[in-house]
Parts: C-alpha cells; structure tokens; sequence
C-alpha cells in the first residue's frame, strides 16, 4: 500500500482501508473485525461463527430502533431444505428479522450495505437515494424492501419474470452501471448464464450486488433428482428452487466473467450479500 491509497477521496478511504483491514463502514459505527470462523465441527462440518456483527441501525432506511423478529419457516419446509436446527434459526433471522420502521429485512439490509459499500457511501441507502446520484440502475425482480428507494434514482429500470429472463436479457451490452436481485438466481435454470448476462450488460467500473440463500455447512446441490421445493407458500413455478446454494457458491461468479468478489457479512452467516464486478 502506498501513501496516495490512503488519501481523502481515493477509493480505499472512501471504502475505509485505512490499515489494509475491512471495517464495517458507516456513519455510525467502525467495528473492528472478529475471524468468521473460529473453528470447524470435525464431526458435524458445521461452521462455528462467533457472536454476530452488532448491529446498531438499519442499513436501509437509518432507523436506529432495535430490530424485531417473526417465525418464517415451517416444520416441512425445514425439513425439505435438510436443516439443522442451527441453520432454521439462521434462516428464520435472515427473512424474520426486521427494522420496525420501515419493515426492511436482514437480508435487504444485507443488500442495501453491499450497495452503499460499492458505491463508497458512508450511510444507509436511504441517504445514498437523497445524495441523489447520476447512475444506470437494473432492477431484476423487485429486491426486498429496497425498490421504495431506489425507485427513485432517475437512472433506475424495475424488470420482472417472465416478461425479462435473467438467462437472456434483451439490454445491450455494457449500458448498466449497477446491477440488483435478491434471492433470485437461486430459481434460475441456469445461474452460470443469468451471472454471464449480468455481467455482459455491466459497463467498465460497473458492479453487481445481489442475495442468494446460503447454507454455510453444506455445498450447492441441485434439486433436480429432489422433490419440488419452493420459496413461499405458493407452488407457482416462479417460486421453484432450482439450486440450493453452499459454501461453494462464489465459484459460479468465476465461471461467469467475474473477476473480483466481495462478500459483505452484515450478520453471518445469517445474512450475507454479494458485491461482484467484471474482468473489464
């Protein structure tokens, strides 16, 4: 590192590298970092993680009121999906705990960090929206509580299946400057071709940010040999998943002209987000 990488406006002090150790950043709070794994379960090949990233305000829209939590999942469904009471627990925070002010969930306060971190905003989304910035914005399938704000950037475009498929998007190549989903890959039939799409329609400085469903102690299977399984309470086709994603998820991103990947952990491993840019 050098004197000019730590200057005021470069990119690694607008992202907070000041040591060369990533920090939570926001107006709020630094946190120093804690190691994500303390160790692994020999037996079970579980992952043990220490006490979750406090967390002191929403991501999304700043409210600084403790956090509420629901129930999401049910015996069947836990069940279906394998998992272990450790993990039902994390998917219960992910989709059940939320900010009582605006109702973001973990998993789009996830989302709306990995945004503000790649855009080297010191605050929640809600202040990135108000600061008003000039950027092309792809909005695949509406990302949680977030299209309220993101709406409202001029440069927004909102698409939903099935009138645009995420394995083949009609967009010229390299017209978006920011790309989001959550927890929409995880239904895709192919997501190798939906990731090379995202990354095809990404200009040069462009990033993707987006939400899957990961399973830590487990790696990514298909469920085509499985019973259907969907998210939701619908059987509707849509809600279908195709992919359960595990440990190994990233690969795919390297398989699909991505060439740097950020995970952003704001509650591990109950929620995680994914910044991930292209070779050019």
């Amino acid at each position: 590192m050098v004197a000019s990488d730590l200057a005021e406006g470069s990119p690694r002090a607008r992202l907070g590298w000041d040591d060369g150790t990533p920090r939570l950043n926001t107006d709020h709070d630094r946190v120093d970092p804690t190691p994500i794994l303390q160790r692994v379960d020999a037996d079970q090949y579980r992952l043990r993680v220490p006490v979750p990233f406090p967390i002191s305000h929403c991501h999304c829209c700043g409210a600084d009121e403790p956090p509420q939590q629901s129930a999401v999942l049910w015996p069947e469904l836990v069940d279906e999906w394998g998992l272990s009471t450790t993990e039902a627990e994390s998917v219960d925070r992910r989709e059940g705990q939320f900010c009582p002010v605006c109702q973001a969930s973990l998993r789009s306060a996830s989302l709306a960090l990995a945004i503000t971190r790649s855009m080297g905003w010191r605050g929640p989304l809600a202040s990135w929206v108000d600061s008003g910035p000039t950027l092309r914005l792809l909005e695949v399938n509406r990302a949680g509580n977030l299209t309220q704000w993101l709406e409202r950037l001029p440069g927004h475009q909102l698409v939903e299946y099935p009138h645009v498929d995420l394995q083949s998007m009609t967009f010229s190549s390299r017209t978006w400057d920011l790309i989001v989903h959550s927890d929409t890959l995880e239904h895709v039939d192919d997501p190798i071709a939906a990731l090379h799409e995202c990354a095809r329609l990404l200009d040069s400085g462009g990033c993707l940010c987006f939400t899957i469903p990961i399973i830590s102690g487990r790696m990514t299977r298909r469920r085509d040999s499985l019973p259907p399984s969907y998210h939701g309470l619908s059987s509707d086709p849509i809600y279908r998943v195709v992919t359960e994603y595990g440990a190994d998820f990233w690969s795919q991103l390297f398989e699909s002209d991505f060439d740097h990947v950020e995970l952003v952990p704001l509650q591990w491993p109950d929620a995680v987000a994914v910044i991930a840019r292209p070779r050019w």
